[in-house]
């Protein structure tokens, strides 16, 4: 599917992991989606690769599946929370789908001890009460922007405070012209936001102990 390199000077290439993922879920044209996925893979197919081989132990079953790893990702962009790591989040989902397609192949005998699982667990997690609270706010105030914002200004702020792209960075990646670039869309954005907070008395939902400090800055007055 992805089989091609993108050079080193390309512009997905500038792009850290998390705002390549930033970028991708927020993307609305295929052919731009393809482009920065293609970037995805061009940093870890080989990886994606050799975690298939540890399971299938064969390299051309490994090369199939780890194709089908990364439709599969492709297809699930917005499971990723940013909670974890890329790598960590594409190792589990190349672990679920191997162990499944295996099985499925009437292998049962899947050698588990050679998958690096300490190696790739991340510590810094949260817990799953912090993760489900964060979870239904990020829901609740995806789900106000969506109704209260302009496509532009959602996407600016999911990108900002959903996952903490800099300001600079989102006016370069979005080509924004105006003079103060992505700053704009976020102050227009917040005032928006905060009318409707005040007339529906969300003020103790966002600020909440348990609430995502980035939420609270962004609806903030």
């Amino acid at each position: 599917m992805w089989t091609y390199s993108l050079p080193a000077t390309d512009e997905a290439a500038s792009l850290s992991d998390a705002e390549l993922m930033a970028e991708l879920q927020t993307s609305t044209l295929e052919q731009r989606s393809e482009y920065l996925f293609a970037e995805l893979f061009r940093r870890y197919r080989q990886r994606v690769t050799a975690w298939c081989f540890r399971i299938a132990r064969d390299r051309e079953t490994a090369h199939d599946l780890s194709q089908e790893v990364f439709l599969k990702a492709y297809r699930h962009l917005h499971s990723f929370r940013g909670e974890s790591s890329l790598s960590t989040w594409l190792y589990a989902v190349a672990r679920n789908h191997c162990l499944t397609a295996l099985k499925r192949q009437g292998q049962e005998d899947v050698p588990l001890d050679l998958v690096p699982h300490a190696t790739l667990r991340d510590s810094s997690a949260p817990n799953p009460v912090m993760t489900a609270e964060r979870a239904e706010l990020n829901r609740q105030m995806l789900q106000l922007m969506t109704r209260t914002l302009d496509p532009l200004e959602v996407r600016v702020m999911m990108l900002h405070y959903g996952h903490e792209v800099p300001l600079a960075a989102i006016t370069r990646q979005l080509a924004l012209d105006n003079p103060s670039g992505a700053k704009a869309y976020i102050v227009n954005a917040r005032r928006k936001l905060q009318a409707v907070i005040r007339r529906r008395g969300w003020e103790v939902v966002l600020g909440s102990a348990s609430a995502s400090e980035h939420w609270r800055k962004a609806a903030a007055a």
